[in-house]
C-alpha cells in the first residue's frame, strides 16, 4: 500500500493546493509513483478527464505535477454551489443537487465512497499526496468531516499543516487548529508550514523557539510569498494584469465557473486580463462572458447590473465571446429564460450532462487547424445565422457582422490558432507562439525547487 501525506490548512486560500502540486512534482522527480488525493473539493472550476469524468482542476493540475493522467479516484466528490443549493458530483458523474443541510446525510456514504478510491489508488502507486479543505478545525462540522483528518486517520498520513503569514496572525491560527482538532488525530500532525512569507526571515526565526511554550508541534519551515503562473487555489480569481496592448475584460458573474480557461493569458506579455463586476467596456478590446454554474442567476444577474444595455453598444465594435454558460446566454431562450437574443440560438436543459475531452477540426477561418478542451454541460443548443468554426456545429461559432463567438469548448484558448484568430479580428497582432502545456510544466518545476529549498523535504516524506 502506499505511502501517505497530507496537506491541511489554518484555512482556505492559504496555499495547500499549491504545496500539495509541488510534493507530487518533488516525488516524481525523486522516481516513485505519486497520485493527488482530495476526497472531497467544493469548486465550481472541473475538467473532464482523458477518459470523461469530472474532477476538480486543482486535482487535476496535481496530476499533471505527478505526472499521471487525472483520474476521478483523485478526487471521488467534487461540490458544486448551485444557486443556494449543492450540486454533486460523485466518481466522476453527477448525483443530484440538493439542499445545504440535506447534503450533510451523505457524508457517511461519501466516507466510503472516499476509503473506496484511496485504497483503489494505494494499491496502484508508492505515495498519495493528499490535499484537505478549508480548515479541520470547524468544531460544528468535524463529525461531517471527511476531507480532512478523519481521511488523514484512514489513510494512516503524516499531517502538515499551512497558514498564510501575508494575512497575519498565523501562531496564532496554528495553535487555534491544533487546539480545536479531537485529541485521537492530534498525533497525525507532524508540524507546521508557513507560507507567503516576505521579509527578513531572521526577525522571524526566534518566533519558533517561542512557539514552543505554546504548543508541541514544531514550525518546520518558511516558505516564501512567490507569484507563479499557476492556479494557486481552485476557489479564487487570479489577480487581474493592468497594462497590456490588448485589453480583455471577463465578465465576474456570481456563479462563474472554470475562470481557469484564462490562464494562457498569463503567458503572454502583450495581454492584459481584469475581471469586471460593472458594465464598462470602454478600456476593453474583447469582453468574455465565462462559464456558469447557475445559468439562469447569472442572466439575471446580469440584466439587473446593467449589462445587457452595455453589451447591445459594443456589439460589431468590440469581440464579444461566450464560452459555455456564457455561451447559452448569448441565444434568445435558455431553458426557461430570456436570453440576450445576440444569437439566433435556443438552448434547452437536458438531465443528462456532456462529459467529454476531444479535439475537434477547425472549418471555414480555422480551417486546418484544431481546437482541443473539454465539455461540461447539461445544455443543448441549436444555432442558426452564424459560421461554423468546429466541424460540430454547435462547438464553436462566429457571427460575423456582430463580431460574436461562442463555443462550448473550455480550454479554446489554450489554442494557437483561436489565439491568433481572435486577436486578427480586433485588428491586432499578437505573438502566440507558445506551448502553455510546457510553459506550465515549467513554473510547477519551478513551485517544487522553492519548496525542496524551504522545507525539509526529505524528513517530510520518510
Amino acid at each position: 500500500m502506499a505511502k501517505a501525506i497530507m496537506f491541511c490548512g489554518t484555512a482556505s486560500g492559504v496555499g495547500k493546493s499549491i504545496i500539495t502540486t509541488a510534493f507530487c512534482r518533488i516525488l516524481a522527480n525523486k522516481g516513485y509513483s505519486v497520485a493527488p488525493f482530495k476526497s472531497q473539493n467544493m469548486s465550481l472550476n472541473s475538467i473532464t478527464t482523458p477518459d470523461g469524468f469530472e474532477i476538480s482542476i486543482a486535482q487535476n493540475l496535481q496530476a499533471t505535477a505527478a505526472r499521471v493522467m487525472p483520474d476521478w479516484r483523485m478526487n471521488p466528490i467534487l461540490l458544486k454551489p448551485d444557486g443556494g443549493k449543492t450540486y454533486i458530483v460523485r466518481k466522476g458523474k453527477p448525483f443530484k443537487t440538493v439542499s445545504y443541510g440535506e447534503y450533510y446525510k451523505f457524508a457517511d456514504e461519501h466516507f466510503e465512497i472516499a476509503k473506496d478510491a484511496f485504497d483503489s489508488l494505494s494499491r496502484e502507486f508508492d505515495f498519495i499526496v493528499m490535499e484537505g479543505a478549508g480548515s479541520p478545525a470547524e468544531i460544528n462540522l468535524q463529525k461531517y468531516d471527511i476531507v480532512n483528518l478523519r481521511m488523514a486517520g484512514y489513510a494512516k498520513a503524516n499531517v502538515y499543516i499551512v497558514g498564510d503569514i501575508d494575512k497575519g496572525g498565523v501562531f496564532a491560527a496554528f495553535k487555534g487548529t491544533f487546539d480545536l482538532i479531537k485529541d485521537k488525530f492530534k498525533p497525525l500532525v507532524k508540524g507546521f508550514i508557513i507560507n507567503k512569507f516576505r521579509g527578513d526571515i531572521n526577525l522571524l526565526k526566534p518566533a519558533f523557539d517561542m512557539f514552543k511554550n505554546y504548543c508541541s508541534v514544531p514550525i518546520l519551515g518558511v516558505v516564501p510569498f512567490v507569484r507563479l503562473k499557476l492556479d494557486e487555489e481552485d476557489s479564487l480569481f487570479k489577480p487581474s494584469k493592468k497594462e497590456g496592448f490588448v485589453k480583455i475584460c471577463v465578465i465576474k458573474l456570481p456563479y462563474m465557473s472554470n475562470f481557469t480557461d484564462f490562464g494562457v493569458f498569463e503567458f503572454i506579455d502583450d495581454v492584459s486580463l481584469k475581471f469586471i463586476d460593472k458594465p464598462e467596456f470602454d478600456d476593453c478590446d474583447m469582453v468574455i462572458i465565462p462559464g456558469s454554474k447557475a445559468v439562469d442567476y447569472d442572466l439575471n444577474y446580469l440584466y439587473k447590473a446593467g449589462f445587457y444595455e452595455a453589451l447591445c453598444k459594443i456589439l460589431s465594435k468590440k469581440l464579444l465571446i461566450g464560452v459555455c454558460g456564457g455561451y447559452q446566454m448569448l441565444g434568445e431562450v435558455v431553458g426557461l429564460s430570456k436570453g440576450f437574443g445576440f444569437l439566433k440560438m435556443t438552448t434547452e436543459f437536458s438531465k443528462d450532462k456532456k462529459l467529454i475531452n476531444k479535439t475537434y477540426k477547425g472549418i471555414n477561418y480555422l480551417k486546418g487547424a484544431n481546437l482541443e478542451g473539454y465539455e461540461i454541460h447539461h445544455g443543448l443548443s441549436e444555432v442558426e445565422g452564424v459560421i461554423q468554426l468546429a466541424e460540430d456545429s454547435n462547438v464553436c461559432v462566429f457571427e460575423e457582422s456582430k463580431k460574436i463567438i461562442g463555443t462550448y469548448l473550455h480550454g479554446i484558448f489554450n489554442n494557437r490558432e483561436f489565439l491568433k484568430f481572435i486577436f486578427n479580428v480586433i485588428g491586432k497582432k499578437i505573438d502566440v507562439n507558445i506551448d502553455i502545456a510546457k510553459e506550465k510544466d515549467k513554473q510547477i518545476d519551478m513551485l517544487a525547487e522553492i519548496i525542496e529549498n524551504s522545507l525539509p523535504v526529505d524528513k517530510m516524506i520518510q
